[in-house]
């Protein structure tokens, strides 16, 4: 049995604001104060998703987005919606000012949310204005897709069976699709007592598609769909990142739904904290040899938001950086001795400072050191994956660029820190960068998804090579940390992983390194162990290749 971790029940929260405006609302009730809105009247502080909602399911569905609208619910009925989010922070907006759609004002529901019900046969374009105090004004045009409909599930017309343990095989009619057409599938689930709907799979259009059961198991949501009687929906979508000037970030969504009941049978492998095992795949080995280990720690998640390596084939190398830490480090000790005389005691105390100190080394020999570790890299890199890395210095020129957290490229006495031809951190390292990076914007405008569309490339490589001097030996520990992401999955959660994890193990004392270098500038690398750090990388990349094949994601993405 496995814990769900902290991480995990975050993840949690953050997929149910994702399913809709009415678990947004019930949530942020329930974290009190974590997800907190407040009033704006500067636009671009705010990322703004549109929504133009066709064919809305049956209020039968009985979920949050139902119980929230109540006796205004339509079924079958289109709705137009707009959320203020907050581009940094967590939270919500209300407008200091006012919303119009089609010219009518709308008011604010409830944390961030306005919406309004459009007539059953009213599929025109939908215009939506905001006025705010300040003056601001932005304007937003949304269109549904055209609609899709589901004529039969698992050969059957009416209340089909879907045995969560088959393949799920799908009849569906929709006009004017065509290989760039993308429709998602989900089951109704229960999480932390929100009844919603939840993505399962995302898969381009065909008129028939059989999917592998595969597919639920491999949800956005760890947590199984709902057994017995039960919906299934499909949702056909588009979705344009629209630059407005003024607003912080906009995403436009047009969406075609269609909803049906269904028997749930089956049931999937489950832990105790209710949610289903095996999410995801993990490689972990220690590997030894004379001068000492080498640690893998390696793993993706599951095949919604984990990409096969085989998925994607031009590549950015947006981080590659190596830091050298505690170089100067001091330990302080007490003794005290007590004596007698014939009217007194007394006590002498001691107190001992040792320090220890890296010797300090020519910026050349750690210029020399990225230089070698980014050349294995990208070599063991093109070894594993037949893929093509674009020049880093088309990556750094890159608009959203500008705003990743800088490497300050220095050395001093305790601290090393250089990066590969100005490369900056994607992932953040600091305090203050973790801070900043975290929002409530929607996945298309997140860090990661901005450079991925900038630059048109299927994934960005991040590397952190960490060398920590321990107090036992004048030596650098190494410890790799990777990350390989790609564009959401769908418009909701993202962005995906190919590849994530760390190589570490301990480093070699100098006056051995300095023994085994035929010449100097060899001697930082044989401190850090760079030959059996990059063995290990390599070794760990084989490994997850091979996992990587005999699980779903392979098998799923090629449906997408």
């Amino acid at each position: 049995m496995k814990k769900l971790s902290l991480k995990g029940m975050i993840s949690l929260a953050v997929i149910i604001l994702l399913s809709g405006c009415g678990a947004v609302m019930k949530t942020t009730g329930t974290l009190a104060g974590k997800l907190l809105t407040q009033k704006t009247a500067d636009l671009s502080k705010a990322s703004v998703q549109v929504q133009f909602v066709r064919n809305v399911y049956p209020a039968a569905v009985n979920s949050i987005e139902v119980e929230y609208l109540g006796k205004d619910w339509q079924d079958g009925g289109n709705m137009v919606t707009i959320n203020f989010l907050k581009r940094e922070g967590i939270g919500m907006y209300a407008i200091d000012g006012q919303v119009f759609i089609d010219g009518s004002e709308v008011p604010h529901l409830a944390n961030g949310f306005y919406g309004k019900w459009t007539g059953r046969e009213d599929f025109t374009p939908k215009m939506i204005r905001v006025v705010t105090s300040s003056g601001q004004e932005a304007e937003f045009l949304v269109t549904p897709p055209p609609p899709i409909r589901i004529v039969s599930v698992n050969g059957q017309k009416d209340t089909a069976d879907v045995n969560l343990n088959s393949p799920l095989t799908l009849e569906l009619e929709s006009p004017q699709a065509d290989s760039r057409t993308e429709f998602s599938v989900s089951l109704l689930s229960n999480i932390m007592n929100i009844r919603t709907f939840i993505e399962s799979g995302i898969f381009k259009y065909k008129n028939k598609i059989i999917i592998p059961a595969a597919l639920w198991k491999n949800s956005m949501s760890p947590v199984p769909p709902v057994g017995g009687e039960s919906w299934l929906r499909i949702e056909r979508f588009n979705v344009n990142t629209a630059i407005i000037k003024g607003v912080g970030a906009t995403q436009v969504v047009g969406t075609a739904i269609d909803c049906v009941p269904v028997r749930v049978t089956g049931e999937l492998e489950e832990t105790r904290f209710g949610t289903v095992d095996e999410q995801g795949l993990t490689v972990s080995e220690t590997i030894k040899n004379k001068t000492g280990e080498m640690n893998i720690e390696f793993s993706k998640p599951n095949a919604f938001l984990g990409r096969p390596m085989s998925s994607g084939k031009k590549f950015a190398m947006a981080s590659f950086t190596v830091r050298a830490t505690r170089l100067q480090q001091s330990r302080t000790s007490s003794s005290s001795n007590t004596t007698y005389t014939s009217t007194h005691k007394i006590t002498t105390t001691t107190t001992t400072t040792t320090t220890r100190t890296f010797p300090t080394l020519p910026d050349a020999y750690w210029d020399e050191l990225v230089a070698r570790l980014y050349k294995d890299f990208e070599s063991i890199l093109r070894e594993n994956y037949n893929i093509t890395l674009i020049p880093v210095e088309q990556v750094v020129q890159a608009p959203s660029y500008a705003s990743l957290e800088p490497i300050t490229d220095q050395i001093s006495m305790v601290e090393v820190e250089k990066s590969y031809k100005n490369t900056k951190n994607l992932i953040p390292t600091t305090f203050s960068a973790i801070v900043k990076n975290i929002s409530s914007t929607f996945a298309s405008d997140r860090i990661d998804a901005r450079l991925l569309r900038e630059l048109d490339v299927d994934g960005l490589i991040a590397v952190t090579i960490d060398l920590e001097m321990p107090w036992e030996e004048f030596s650098l520990s190494p410890r790799l940390s990777i990350r390989i992401s790609g564009a959401p999955n769908g418009y909701k959660a993202g962005p995906t992983i190919y590849l994530q994890g760390l190589v570490s193990g301990n480093g070699l004392p100098l006056d051995e390194a300095k023994m085994d270098a035929k010449y100097l500038m060899n001697l930082l690398p044989n401190v850090i162990r760079q030959k059996d750090l990059m063995s290990a990388l390599n070794r760990g990349f084989k490994a997850m290749a091979e996992r990587e094949k005999s699980m779903d994601y392979t098998t799923l993405w090629s449906l997408k």
